[in-house]
């Protein structure tokens, strides 16, 4: 019986436990949602981006609205509805992802304090991207006429703001 327990435990110690605090470990898959590569990918051409198919010279607030519409968004503005231009995500890995991110925040010019409050701000705070989260909103996902929501981040905002803090309390390592 010793001799099993004594196994049991070894194996317990040498199971490695993933790291939250790498972009890679949880936040890279969210990240390739498809909730935001839909909207990050809208301007890219060799993405298949929504602009150049479907949404073709449709980028003009008084047109967007009469789909995504406050009744379908949540969003108070039409115009909280546009991702940033350039800030494309599908085809990249982790690493690649994470430094597209901090560089839009323009990390290179601030502090680790500064760049972690704009993180927060952004990550927990902009209705874009609470409309891809889980359970954020009362229209996370929702698409206009009644087309299939949007594939999004699982596990609501409580795991999503545990993850996002342990990447940023780990120094936002793009990993």
């Amino acid at each position: 019986m010793k001799y099993l327990l004594s196994i049991l435990l070894l194996l317990s110690c040498s199971v490695a436990h993933a790291d939250d605090t790498l972009f890679s470990t949880n936040l890279y898959a969210k990240f390739h949602v498809k909730a935001c590569t839909i909207c990050h990918d809208f301007h890219e051409q060799d993405k298949d981006g929504l602009y150049f198919n479907s949404h073709a010279k449709r980028r003009d607030v008084n047109r967007c609205k009469k789909c995504h519409n406050p009744k379908i968004t949540g969003f108070e503005h039409v115009d909280d509805w546009f991702a940033m231009p350039e800030l494309y995500l599908s085809g990249m890995d982790a690493r690649q992802t994470c430094e597209i991110i901090k560089k839009a925040s323009h990390a290179e010019f601030k502090s680790n304090d500064l760049l972690a409050t704009q993180m927060e701000n952004h990550l927990f705070n902009d209705p874009r991207v609470l409309w891809g989260i889980e359970g954020a909103t009362p229209n996370s996902g929702k698409l206009p006429f009644a087309k299939q929501e949007a594939d999004l981040v699982k596990g609501g905002m409580d795991e999503w703001r545990y993850q996002v803090m342990a990447w940023i309390n780990g120094g936002m390592k793009c990993e």
